[in-house]
């Protein structure tokens, strides 16, 4: 429809739960201005010899675009901005795209055409300024802050060597000399790798446990033979059946841990701190920054757990079908990027029940597609949104992340808008959550300690 030119008669004919269905209708005069102005663009267009472009008669246009195509081009316009029209009118909030079965378009003839709307279904949200929310109050402890600082002096160590002339020990660092020999199903050995040297950590849970067994005990000179299969869909493309290591232990090695002093402070931190006391107030100051963003984190979460659970809403089965679905292709794509197994496959290989992992799927997408409806309510009430500054921001900072220009991040998602109504839906829900954590009551909670035995159970 050309807007401005033609006053659409809509009307909802019946509203059931979250389907809406309207009608919409043309007069004969308002068709025949519709298949007009069909027949002027073509013309624009045509390039028809003996008339210039604009100029072709009508009757001449139909020789080489008969009327019926041009009726069906003009309803396709019709429907489109008619549609867009209801929505705006209705103040309707799609969740799915219109259905409808229209008739073909006449010349001379009134047009009526009916549409059913998937719309947001109803929710009903608590008063939010009468729930309680936990925020866990996170502390730094002196440990933690020894912790830190332990980490970062294992990152600066070196493995030497002790030059001990003794049995290895599970606990001790080794330095080998290994070749390596593949074989492969037709049968052929071929030798792979020649003199590699490493260290080793045998206490490691990184190293296959046979490697290790077969070390401790070994004193520098000796030598071990492992013959170990091939796992892995490299080694079955490449039809690589096992391998065989010959390993010589080179030496018995040991990490040197550095102390940690004034000089070494002020070269981690490029003379930022220049005393241990510094450096150790720092990474405190570190640990505190981040355990009081997990602690308005935590709010956060409950704050919007608990608005969600007490919220209502009667959640349209197509919308959970549809959040399963889309769940169901990204753990395939997952699961075959990263094992490059079929579902199927991967049900058989872990032993899950396909029944439980269903029913595991419907509780999580119908968890997904409640909160995500409740946090729309709550934007939609309290007139929540985003400002262009705000997105431009949030582009810059995928920029960033990304390590792409802002400039020509912007001109790409600005020219999806799909992608771009996701930015800006993932904006809008943030802006909701913050408003939600600061709208409650905060009651703050002592962190939760976890026992060895618990930790050990989980």
């Amino acid at each position: 429809m050309w807007k401005g030119e033609n006053k659409l008669k809509t009307e909802i004919l019946s509203q059931e739960k979250n389907v809406v269905e309207a009608k919409a209708q043309f007069t004969a005069e308002e068709v025949n201005k519709a298949i007009e102005n069909t027949y002027k663009d073509i013309s624009k267009k045509a390039n028809i010899k003996g008339f210039r472009k604009g100029k072709v008669p009508r009757r001449m246009l139909e020789l080489y675009f008969p009327k019926d195509a041009a009726c069906a081009e003009t309803l396709e316009k019709l429907l489109t901005d008619a549609i867009d029209n209801m929505v705006e009118e209705f103040e309707l909030k799609l969740i799915a795209d219109p259905d409808l079965k229209p008739q073909p378009l006449k010349e001379n003839e009134p047009y009526e055409f009916t549409v059913t709307f998937e719309v947001s279904p109803e929710v009903t949200l608590p008063e939010l300024g009468e729930i309680e929310a936990e925020k866990t109050i996170y502390e730094v402890t002196d440990a933690m802050v020894d912790e830190r600082v332990a980490n970062i002096l294992d990152s600066r160590a070196e493995i030497v060597p002790t030059y001990e002339e003794r049995p290895l020990t599970k606990d001790d660092y080794v330095s080998v000399k290994y070749d390596t020999f593949v074989t492969y199903e037709d049968g052929e050995e071929k030798k792979e790798q020649d003199g590699m040297k490493t260290e080793i950590f045998l206490g490691s849970d990184t190293i296959r446990p046979e490697v290790a067994e077969a070390l401790i005990g070994k004193a520098p000179g000796e030598k071990v033979s492992i013959e170990l299969p091939n796992e892995g869909e490299e080694a079955k493309k490449a039809k690589a059946v096992k391998s065989r290591y010959e390993i010589e232990v080179l030496g018995v090695m040991k990490k040197n841990t550095p102390e940690l002093t004034d000089e070494l402070a002020a070269e981690i931190t490029h003379n930022g701190q220049k005393t241990v006391d510094e450096f150790k107030a720092n990474i405190r100051k570190q640990l505190e920054t981040a355990a009081g963003r997990q602690s308005e984190s935590s709010l956060k979460d409950s704050a919007v757990e608990k608005v969600v659970d007490l919220s209502e809403v009667e959640i349209p089965e197509k919308m959970i079908e549809r959040q399963k679905s889309a769940m169901r292709e990204q753990q395939a794509e997952r699961i075959k990027r990263e094992s490059n197994m079929s579902m199927d496959d991967f049900f058989e290989k872990t032993g899950m029940d396909k029944d439980s992992y269903e029913a595991e799927l419907d509780s999580t997408a119908r968890r997904i597609v409640k909160r995500s409806l409740v946090l729309e309510a709550v934007a939609d009430e309290n007139d929540i949104n985003w400002t262009p500054e705000e997105l431009r921001q949030e582009i810059n900072s995928l920029a960033l992340m990304s390590g792409v220009e802002p400039q020509k991040l912007q001109e790409y998602i600005y020219g999806d808008r799909n992608r771009l109504y996701d930015i800006a839906e993932r904006l809008r829900a943030r802006k909701t959550i913050d408003f939600i954590s600061k709208t409650v009551k905060c009651v703050e909670v002592p962190e939760k300690k976890v026992t060895p035995a618990e930790k050990e159970a989980e």
